[in-house]
């Protein structure tokens, strides 16, 4: 027992950043604090209590003994770790330990959220690995718990080439969410990767429903999540420091809510961008607002150009200029977005009414387009062009445009005798 106890007050010693001395005054010494944490010595009651005191802790649970405040410290570690992720400070080091730590307790649950978070926040080759780690922990539990995994393992699944395969991962189980646990931060989460998934796949309608779903479950800005973030933390530690217990857990679990909502974070911008591309038609304004959004919570190109596009159907063509001139400097060369880009400068020429300006800048438009494969912008910059040229009586110019733009999409040039 002594090697058991030592071992769990180094470890607790050392993640609270404690020296031995520290922790062993004023009624102990650094040297028996060591001969403690190597085994040496198995500690006396008073030892216990007093270190334990030091800790923040129960005795019982210096000893290991499992408790309801066992799991609420570990409930809260997690969650403080979790606040670091979130501001860009996180240590993957520690949530690992604790997932390790609540593995070791038979704790399934805290170890499959700090698994989650670990994927969350690890890209690259490791990430499908934390992601089954936090399936295999979650596959027992309840489906709030169990399928917040499903909306990573859809991220992965679109990642590997298998976007139809998220997407009846995350159908299945929206519905068994609404049949059975409609709980909303469940809710909001599938509702949200689905609406991603749908953009992924060119589907502005079905995205634009799933994005609007998951907007009206979302409890606000991120400003209002980290205050109500940071007072719903402090309260499960008032009651855990209190000794009320049962409450909480009551307030813990409301503070795992507005995490995991708050990591939803670049995922809902998505949702304002895809509900903006269907909102545009009807509500311009309504567009504008969702679009300028989305680009405030997480910077995107793709969002950037559907602004200016919407800001100049508006008129608002000083915004449009600005916005362009900072992709420009933004969006390199090679990007698939250089395209659109070149595009949406020729269209504001032409909407100054710079039409020289307007010819040459459809033109590039056409050649970068038809470079990076981007059909839809051909399509559109022939198009523009094209009338562009009529407009000036350059019938004749404007059929070979017209020619020109057939070919590069892919139509077969009409030969002699056939």
């Amino acid at each position: 027992m002594g090697e058991e106890v030592g071992g769990r007050l180094r470890r607790l010693r050392a993640e609270r950043g404690l020296t031995q001395r520290e922790l062993a005054e004023p009624h102990y010494t650094a040297a028996y604090v060591s001969s403690v944490e190597t085994g040496a010595r198995t500690p006396s009651g008073d030892a216990l209590r007093h270190f334990a005191a030091r800790l923040g802790l129960d005795a019982g649970e210096l000893l290991g003994v499992d408790s309801p405040r066992d799991a609420v410290r570990l409930d809260l570690d997690i969650a403080t770790t979790a606040l670091d992720f979130l501001a860009g400070r996180g240590s993957a080091p520690k949530m690992r330990r604790l997932a390790r730590a609540a593995e070791q307790i038979g704790r399934t649950r805290q170890a499959g959220l700090a698994w989650l978070w670990l994927a969350r926040n690890t890209p690259g080759d490791t990430r499908p690995r934390l992601v089954a780690a936090a399936e295999a922990a979650l596959g027992g539990d309840i489906p709030p718990y169990r399928d917040l995994a499903v909306a990573l393992r859809a991220s992965v699944l679109i990642g590997w080439g298998e976007p139809h395969h998220a997407m009846h991962l995350l159908r299945t189980s929206l519905d068994a969410s609404l049949a059975g646990h409609p709980h909303p931060v469940l809710l909001l989460t599938l509702h949200a990767f689905l609406a991603e998934g749908h953009l992924h796949l060119g589907e502005t309608l079905p995205a634009a429903h799933h994005a609007s779903e998951a907007l009206r479950l979302a409890r606000g800005s991120e400003e209002i999540l980290a205050e109500l973030t940071r007072n719903q933390h402090r309260l499960a530690e008032f009651y855990l420091a209190e000794g009320r217990v049962a409450d909480a857990v009551a307030a813990v679990s409301v503070l795992h809510d507005l995490l995991h909502e708050r990591a939803l974070r670049p995922v809902l911008a998505r949702c304002l961008f895809a509900r903006a591309m269907v909102r545009r038609a009807d509500d311009p304004e309504g567009a504008l607002t969702d679009l300028r959004a989305s680009r405030a919570a997480v910077p995107d190109h793709a969002v950037t150009l559907e602004l200016a596009d919407v800001s100049r159907e508006l008129g608002r063509l000083d915004d449009v200029a600005a916005l362009l001139t900072e992709a420009a400097e933004a969006i390199p060369p090679d990007s698939p977005h250089s395209a659109s880009l070149t595009f949406q400068q020729g269209s504001l020429a032409l909407a100054r009414g710079d039409l020289e300006a307007a010819e040459a800048g459809f033109a590039h438009a056409i050649d970068v387009a038809a470079l990076r494969d981007a059909r839809g912008v051909l399509a559109a910059s022939v198009d523009k062009a094209g009338q562009l040229l009529r407009d000036q009586g350059r019938v004749e110019e404007a059929a070979d445009l017209l020619r020109r733009g057939l070919l590069l999409l892919g139509a077969e040039e009409d030969q002699p005798g056939r």
